[in-house]
């Protein structure tokens, strides 16, 4: 599952309040969101290991009707479909991450989602810590961690890796047989046409994570991954994302079909995990 990454653009004070701000959340009634709908922060909410993570659950109006049994159709007016929404926060690297996902509901948005999530948790900051809770984008770094996250987890369909002929010598393995890796690696290192850049893809079916020049290419010193695309089972379709966007960080184990105290296990360990990199997402000092 891939998050949004934001910062938290005030230094606080947590003063070990964290559970303060988890009790907060679970004790919040549901909110109107017009048209008599409702959403509202599930009472799961939990903090442990300097994590806080939690969901918010949006009704939506269902796209589907039901049949009676003379045939005809009539409103599934019994059901109260909810969307849920996942995010944490990061008291450590003050990183907050909201689940990049897309609503096939008309009447939900990530926008809209984002809003309602920033704005209950900006009232519960003001409570608890006597400080807003304002978040802002992030960057990606200069170096290619984040896109070496994505291309060790997912599918990879297509790569763009630039300043090639900026590359340092390659020590890594790039092939299973011992033989061709010491070849290709030698004819890699010793290449003189100044190359300056890669470009594969494949067919949407195909897959570059086991290919020698992709290996090659993006594990060369001072070579930069501008673009990358990979097959993302939880949208199931291809994900584009470059070096100007926004980045985002991957969970791995996790769908829109886990249950939330595994979802919520698998973000914890995660994030603490992978704090370097998510303080290199950063957007200020």
């Amino acid at each position: 599952m891939d998050f949004k990454v934001f910062q938290l653009f005030e230094q606080i004070n947590y003063e070990n309040r964290e559970h303060l701000l988890a009790n907060y959340l679970r004790e919040l009634d549901f909110f109107d969101a017009g048209q008599n709908l409702r959403y509202l922060i599930n009472n799961d909410v939990e903090v442990d290991r300097g994590v806080l993570v939690g969901s918010l659950s949006e009704e939506f109006i269902p796209n589907a009707y039901g049949i009676n049994e003379d045939k005809s159709i009539r409103n599934l007016d019994e059901f109260e479909p909810y969307e849920r929404t996942l995010f944490a926060f990061d008291f450590s690297t003050r990183a907050f991450l909201v689940q990049n996902r897309k609503y096939s509901p008309k009447n939900l948005d990530p926008g809209k989602t984002l809003t309602r999530i920033q704005a209950i948790l900006n009232n519960a900051f003001q409570e608890v810590f006597e400080s807003n809770f304002n978040i802002i984008p992030t960057v990606l770094p200069e170096d290619n961690e984040l896109f070496l996250r994505l291309f060790n987890v997912h599918r990879v369909t297509e790569i763009l890796v630039n300043k090639l002929n900026e590359r340092n010598q390659l020590e890594s393995q790039v092939a299973e047989d011992i033989a061709f890796n010491q070849q290709f690696v030698n004819y890699w290192n010793n290449d003189d046409s100044h190359m300056d850049m890669v470009h594969i893809k494949t067919t949407s079916e195909g897959e570059l994570n086991n290919n020698p020049i992709v290996l090659a290419a993006i594990h060369s010193p001072n070579a930069i991954i501008d673009k990358i695309r990979y097959f993302d089972p939880e949208e199931d379709k291809i994900i584009g994302v470059s070096r100007s966007q926004l980045d985002k960080f991957v969970v791995n184990d996790v769908d829109k079909e886990t249950e939330s105290v595994t979802a919520f296990e698998q973000i914890i360990t995660q994030v603490n995990e992978n704090r370097r990199i998510l303080r290199r997402l950063r957007q200020i000092d």
